[in-house]
């Protein structure tokens, strides 16, 4: 086969499987092969590299170990890891995008080696400072002066802290030539007010993620799932103090996780007058007591003075109601019980009345809103409705367009 020039292996079966070193090996000297893709397989998990391994690799661009599915038993096969170590270096001059989980990157060295083709570096998982991160965790990336897209999807289990996320503490910036010139995708878990990199960031950034890993909803709503992970969350009003530190006339896409507080409004203002081509924003916005009043009208109107929006995608948490108000939850045995459909059906007009306030101050603009089931949640594309009924306003529908869609990381962020 002397055309092939990417190679993706996917295992579809939910049964731990690896790749061993032979195979891994064979496959990476292929000559002419330029992009190489591992998704759920375990890559060489039992065998090291021989130390007189001295076989060439092919130029290859692209690495991408993808393990959305048994993220929990990596740490279990550290010969990856060191498979990983072997490789990777091999790999310094002629690689441009780069994908590894956190759990079994060779930390040291991805610090210790010059990527100088390096466009895109994505680290997702959970986050352990012994793995060997830097001080500042900035200088990690200081090998990689022509990187575009910086993706950092960390979970902190809770022997880990917020703190150690902070990329360049105050007094570190002389010390890491910032910022990356170059620079146009950023998404960091649990920012922290403090961090000077967010005043240090290129004005070249157009897409910007400050989020949680695995998302907050999902400790709110799967809270068994993932209760050895922390979600230090921020609040409106140390979201506003990142995005006040930032200078991006070029941003296009942004996404926020927060807690609403009395920071709120300034925050959504903020974001219409620093940002204001923005097209693409993801707003999941939560409640600190759970009972507050959710000004929905006043959101919509902020956000119409975003001109170029063309989607959003928005979770409001609304008031929960007393314990003695709410129904039980369905079980396998009571599925078609009249409670559930209560509840799914009260879930879903509660979205149809959020979409009708912002079809009416966003037209024209796609809306996803976040639709919470007891066994799944879904985006659902929401349109105003062909038929509008006299007298109640505007009324919006489920965009048969649309269907339902994942959010795209529930699984990448499943720790299990």
């Amino acid at each position: 086969m002397p055309r092939l020039g990417s190679i993706h292996l996917q295992l579809g079966a939910r049964e731990i499987h690896g790749i061993g070193w032979d195979s891994v090996a064979a496959i990476l000297s292929v000559p002419q092969l330029r992009s190489f893709s591992i998704k759920a397989f375990l890559l060489s998990p039992r065998e090291v590299p021989p130390e007189a391994w001295t076989d060439t690799l092919a130029p290859i661009t692209t690495f991408r170990y993808d393990q959305p599915i048994f993220r929990s038993i990596l740490r279990r096969y550290p010969a990856q890891q060191d498979t990983l170590a072997v490789i990777l270096p091999r790999l310094r001059q002629s690689l441009e995008s780069l994908l590894l989980p956190s759990e079994v990157a060779p930390i040291a060295v991805l610090s210790q080696t010059q990527w100088l083709r390096l466009r895109e570096l994505s680290l997702s998982g959970e986050f352990y400072w012994s793995a060997g991160y830097p001080t500042p965790l900035a200088s990690l990336f200081s090998g990689m002066p022509g990187l575009r897209i910086l993706n950092l999807a960390f979970a902190l289990p809770y022997s880990a802290s917020r703190k150690q996320l902070v990329l360049c503490p105050a007094g570190y910036e002389s010390h890491l030539g910032l910022p990356w010139s170059d620079l146009e995708a950023l998404t960091v878990s649990f920012p922290d007010p403090e961090d000077r990199i967010f005043a240090h960031l290129s004005s070249s950034l157009k897409r910007f993620s400050l989020r949680c890993t695995p998302r907050h909803f999902l400790h709110l709503w799967e809270g068994d799932k993932y209760q050895y992970y922390e979600s230090p969350i921020l609040y409106a009003s140390e979201m506003l103090q990142v995005l006040t530190q930032l200078c991006a006339p070029l941003l296009d896409c942004l996404q926020l996780e927060y807690i609403a507080d009395d920071a709120d409004d300034d925050l959504l203002r903020c974001i219409a007058e620093r940002f204001p081509n923005i097209q693409s924003l993801e707003i999941e916005r939560f409640l600190d007591s759970g009972v507050d009043a959710v000004p929905l009208a006043m959101i919509a109107q902020r956000l119409s003075a975003l001109r170029s929006l063309h989607t959003l995608r928005a979770h409001f948490e609304l008031p929960r109601l007393p314990a003695n108000q709410q129904p039980p939850r369905q079980t396998d045995e009571s599925r078609e019980d009249e409670p559930y459909a209560t509840r799914t059906m009260a879930a879903l007009a509660a979205l149809h009345t959020t979409a009708a306030i912002f079809c009416e101050a966003l037209p024209g603009v796609k809306l996803w809103f976040l639709h919470r089931q007891d066994f799944c949640t879904t985006w659902r594309l929401f349109r105003r409705a062909s038929k509008q009924e006299g007298g109640r306003g505007t009324q919006a529908e489920l965009d048969p367009a649309g269907g339902s869609v994942l959010p795209p990381d529930i699984r990448d962020s499943d720790p299990a």
